[in-house]
């Protein structure tokens, strides 16, 4: 009895993130605490709102309070940046297959050459790189030699 091995594991969607995106997004939720933490300083919205006690006004706590969420606030941001690129930049890299060197693009396996195409619109032609002409020429030598002298 034989069992088919499983294929490989497809990864998860790329996802296109920006970290601008995402920091105006967290800023807003930073902005609404802030904005609700003077309004229940000001309106006292604990108890309208709620019917708790009575409080009276204080600034020094509510200023307090707001450089503590601000310092919060730089603080994930930063993180938030730091996460949000370094996972943009792993998302640009190309999938190429170990075996045959193919590049994934949008699902599809491409030769190196499709791939070029695809991407640059170029045209896609053939050559020898020095290196790879000289180990050529050596193999040509040393089969034409070993050939001739048998």
């Amino acid at each position: 009895m034989q069992t088919q091995l499983p294929g490989p594991p497809t990864p998860p969607q790329r996802q296109t993130i920006y970290w601008q995106q995402a920091l105006l997004w967290q800023s807003v939720g930073f902005l609404i605490i802030v904005v609700l933490t003077w309004s229940d300083a000001i309106f006292d919205l604990a108890h309208v709102v709620l019917g708790l006690p009575h409080r009276d006004l204080d600034i020094n706590r509510t200023a307090m309070t707001t450089v503590v969420i601000v310092l919060l606030w730089l603080g994930s941001a930063y993180k938030i940046y730091l996460i949000v690129s370094r996972l943009s930049y792993l998302e640009s890299f190309l999938r190429v297959c170990a075996w045959c060197r193919k590049i994934e693009l949008n699902e599809h396996w491409l030769s190196l050459e499709e791939h070029f195409v695809q991407k640059t619109g170029g045209q896609v032609s053939h050559g020898l790189c020095p290196k790879c002409y000289e180990k050529m020429m050596a193999q040509a030598t040393k089969g034409s030699s070993s050939a001739g002298g048998g």
